[in-house]
């Protein structure tokens, strides 16, 4: 409930404006609850987030700002789920090795790693669903940690009706839930035949095409790592960006704490021993986390599909709280040897962190303005159709044009299936043309040609027609 009313407060600070996936939810989302579907032109089918907006469809208008705040709690809550899980992988270790007392700078830089990685926070204000994906894994490994398996399962059903990347990880969850808890075999066989049905069925519906999704996925965007010479080294070069740089010093304390050093150098081999029996679950996270990244970068070499940062986010979490808790630990192993030198080392490791998290945080600082744009784009185009004589007059006109990543905005704003409206070709008469900036300071686009009239200038857009001519 804490996440939630801060993601309702942040709307204040930055404006709820859905990125291009999110609309296109939100469109569908409410065919459902109209009783249709139509998915033959737009992102990937996501069946969870569909689903979501299907229910906050009966809120009319206001679905789309309550979709970003529910986007928004998912990102909140995976930070406060990091903390909580580095607070305690962090506890197990000082509890193993001896060495201090609070765990509580390993669950601070734990929630600061996942908060930072990359554009996380950025794709919370857009209404992505990547901190759900990991406020949802983080979910599931409490869940199993504290013996709740069906809490558990739920959490990796859901993850896998959020990315097709979750599916091979659910699927060695169930597999050892199958082998050690034969009472929950029934759910398990129901979610292994519910989660691809929930994925090929609606799509099917939708478009005709059950693997539409899939095919649509391998359409990367360009400057993508599916496009580079090498996919996957492309995808892991910019997947190890995302990780905020200090905490590549607590990667390399977790494979110092695994490895036993001879007598007489650092730390003594039995504290060294205990530290790295502490720092299992930590080591074990890391190695999920890598796996996943592996996994992204895999699918863009052999599958074609993009393997651009967004995916490996999930991944990278994990390992940035992997990460922080070797990095706290280890600065409280050296403690038993050399307090003060341990004091200066905290320190400088602080100070690399708060200029690392700064940094990162300038990155981000273009956010709020950007999605301001977005807003306004969103909020003047009602406007603006209502400005081209309303919804009936659009359609009468011809076909509806719009700027490229502009579509599902459109189709939302007129109430009609994304392949009614055209984002990408160049506008030919019969039409009406909706023109805009698709960022701040850019180019109005799409061009329209000298055949097209002006007829309203509403905000950011331009709006222009040439319609059919009516026999008498």
């Amino acid at each position: 409930m804490g996440c939630l009313a801060a993601a309702a407060l942040s709307i204040f600070v930055v404006a709820p404006a859905p990125a291009y996936d999110a609309w296109a939810w939100l469109l569908w989302g409410r065919e459902v609850a109209g009783g249709a579907l139509h998915t033959a032109e737009g992102p990937a089918f996501k069946p969870l987030p569909v689903a979501v907006c299907a229910l906050l469809s009966a809120f009319g208008d206001a679905a789309a700002l309550l979709w970003v705040i529910v986007a928004r709690t998912g990102a909140l809550l995976a930070v406060v789920l990091a903390f909580r899980l580095g607070w305690r992988l962090m506890g197990e270790a000082l509890g193993a090795g001896g060495a201090g007392r609070s765990p509580l700078v390993g669950g601070l830089l734990a929630a600061a790693g996942v908060a930072l990685c990359g554009s996380f926070l950025g794709y919370a204000a857009e209404g992505v669903v990547t901190g759900w994906l990991v406020a949802l894994g983080l979910a599931g490994l409490e869940a199993w940690r504290a013996g709740r398996p069906r809490a558990a399962l739920a959490c990796a059903v859901a993850c896998c009706l959020l990315h097709v990347e979750a599916w091979p990880f659910a699927a060695a969850f169930g597999l050892f839930a199958w082998l050690r808890r034969p009472s929950d075999r029934p759910l398990l066989a129901v979610a292994a035949i519910a989660v691809p049905a929930l994925w090929i069925v609606p799509e099917w519906i939708g478009s005709g095409d059950p693997l539409r999704s899939g095919a649509r996925a391998r359409i990367p965007n360009p400057g993508q790592p599916a496009l580079a010479d090498v996919p996957a080294l492309a995808s892991l070069e910019q997947s190890a960006r995302l990780l905020l740089w200090p905490l590549w010093i607590g990667i390399a304390a977790l494979a110092l704490a695994a490895w036993r050093p001879s007598p007489g150098g650092g730390l003594p081999p039995r504290a060294w021993s205990a530290l790295g029996e502490g720092l299992g679950g930590a080591a074990a996270l890391a190695a999920i986390g890598t796996a996943w990244v592996l996994l992204v970068a895999l699918m863009a070499q052999f599958g074609g599909f993009s393997g651009e940062p967004r995916y490996a986010t999930p991944g990278v979490a994990l390992i940035a709280i992997a990460a922080a808790v070797g990095l706290a630990s280890g600065i409280a192993a050296i403690s038993r040897r050399a307090f003060g030198r341990a004091w200066i080392a905290a320190a400088v490791l602080g100070s690399a962190l708060l200029v690392a998290g700064i940094a990162r945080l300038d990155q981000l600082s273009a956010v709020p303005a950007a999605q301001a744009h977005q807003w306004r784009l969103a909020n003047d185009l009602s406007e603006a159709v209502e400005a081209a004589g309303g919804r009936d007059a659009v359609l009468s006109c011809g076909i509806p044009y719009v700027g490229p990543l502009r579509g599902p905005l459109l189709a939302h704003r007129l109430d009609v299936a994304k392949e009614v409206v055209e984002p990408d070709l160049p506008p030919r008469p019969p039409a009406v043309v909706f023109r805009s900036p698709r960022r701040a300071g850019a180019r109005v686009t799409p061009a329209a040609r000298p055949v097209f009239r002006q007829i309203a200038v509403v905000g950011d857009w331009q709006v222009a027609r040439a319609c059919r001519v009516r026999k008498p």
